[in-house]
This record gives C-alpha cells, sequence and structure tokens, in this order.
C-alpha cells in the first residue's frame, strides 16, 4: 500500500509514497518530474508588480492533467514581508475561479485568518474541496470547515502532544484528514505512523482510509484500484 503525501515542495522518487508536489509559478519546471502537483500562487509572493503575470502562469497549467488541485494559496497575517492583505484576498479569489473553472480542490495556506476563511467559504462553490495544509485551529472552526466539505491537513505539529493540532487530531473524522510533510523534517512514514499511534489504529487502517479520502476529493481511483 501506498501512503499518500497531499502537501510537499520537493519531489523525491519512492514507489512507496505518492506525493502532491506543490508548483509556484516560477518554478513550473517541476511538471516534467513523474509526479502529482498542486500549483498556485502562494500569499507570500504576492506583489504588486508581479500578482497579475505569475496568475496567468497559473492559469496555464491548471488544466495539465498531472496538476490534480490549485494552491498553495490562502490568507496569512504573519507573514514576515511586507504585504497588502487585501491584495491577498483578491489573489485568493482569483485562483478560486480558477480552481472553479477546471473543477479542481484547492490546497489551502491560512494563517491567522480562519474567520476570513469562512466568509470565502461560503460566497465559493462548495461542491469543490478545499484542503487547509497544516491545521492548526480549534474545534469549532474545524467543524464548521467539515460541514462546508473542507479536509484538513496534518503533519509535523502531531509530534508535539502540547499543541492545539496534535490534540484535536485525536477526535476528528478519519474522513475529513489528510497527511503531509510540507518539508519540515519527518517523513511521510514517519507521519503515518505518529497519526496512527495518536488514533489508536493500525498503520493499515489509517493507509485505507486516506487512500479513500484521496480518491473522494481527487475522484482518481481507475478500474483496477490503483491511484493514477
Amino acid at each position: 500500500m501506498q501512503y499518500i503525501d497531499i502537501h510537499t515542495h520537493t519531489y523525491q522518487a519512492n514507489p512507496e509514497v505518492v506525493q502532491l508536489v506543490n508548483v509556484f509559478p516560477g518554478e513550473l519546471e517541476k511538471l516534467e518530474l513523474p509526479a502529482l502537483f498542486s500549483v498556485g500562487l502562494h500569499p507570500w509572493h504576492v506583489a504588486e508588480d508581479t500578482w497579475n503575470d505569475q496568475l496567468e502562469l497559473v492559469g496555464s497549467v491548471a488544466g495539465n492533467p498531472a496538476v490534480m488541485a490549485i494552491g498553495e494559496t490562502g490568507l496569512d497575517k504573519k507573514v514576515a514581508i511586507p504585504y497588502n492583505y487585501n491584495l491577498q484576498g483578491l489573489v485568493f479569489e482569483k485562483q478560486l475561479g480558477i480552481a472553479e473553472q477546471w473543477n479542481k480542490p484547492v490546497i489551502i495556506h491560512c494563517v491567522r485568518s480562519y474567520s476570513e476563511m469562512l466568509f470565502y467559504r461560503k460566497k465559493s462553490v462548495q461542491s469543490i474541496p478545499w484542503i487547509f495544509h497544516w491545521f492548526n485551529a480549534g474545534e469549532q472552526v474545524a467543524t464548521e470547515l467539515i460541514r462546508k466539505n473542507c479536509y484538513l491537513s496534518f503533519g509535523h505539529l502531531l509530534f508535539n502532544p502540547q499543541n492545539r493540532a496534535c490534540q484535536l487530531f485525536r477526535d476528528l473524522p478519519l474522513e475529513r484528514i489528510f497527511l503531509e510533510t510540507d518539508d519540515a523534517g519527518y517523513t511521510i512514514r514517519e507521519v503515518y505512523h505518529q497519526a496512527a499511534a495518536i488514533r489508536d489504529i493500525s498503520l493499515e487502517e489509517l493507509i485505507i482510509v486516506i487512500r479513500e479520502n484521496f480518491a473522494r476529493c481527487f475522484n482518481t481511483v481507475t478500474g483496477n484500484g490503483k491511484l493514477e
């Protein structure tokens, strides 16, 4: 069985792992790799003089069959470089439009902006799933997002028992979770083992559940039962 890493920035050839490799507009050469991808303009990279051209690049490859999702995109109030939060919102909405045009899920980057995300979610086409990578909010937000056809992804925070993401993970519906590395120092195999231990289930059961989540979210299971 294969592990699924729903969000990473670095491709690693490994037959045991299905990776969703994140690509920024200036990294489109990554699309030549034998992998699956998400493509989007990160809120850290939104700039007045470049965002429009960068979104054109995102739109130009969104229809590529290897591009499974749009993102990561979203909102970040903590970004450490000069930014314009309203412009982040404009760029985010335009990428939602690209996702809706191609009927592809969205990988969400969200820092201190969950109330705004709920606002955008209410305005969006909710048949298109959103995946909140590196989710780190409370139970009420998690419940509301799940109710609105969102998935929550977890990674290195599961190794900190005091973190609220780790504590929340214990009780979330398994059919609404993904796991990721996000190049944070743990392998996806280590993340799966930690997640299974937290939930007190077998590794095999967790692998099956997340595979089913992937199939439901991306609709990528073929007739022979293999992920494309």
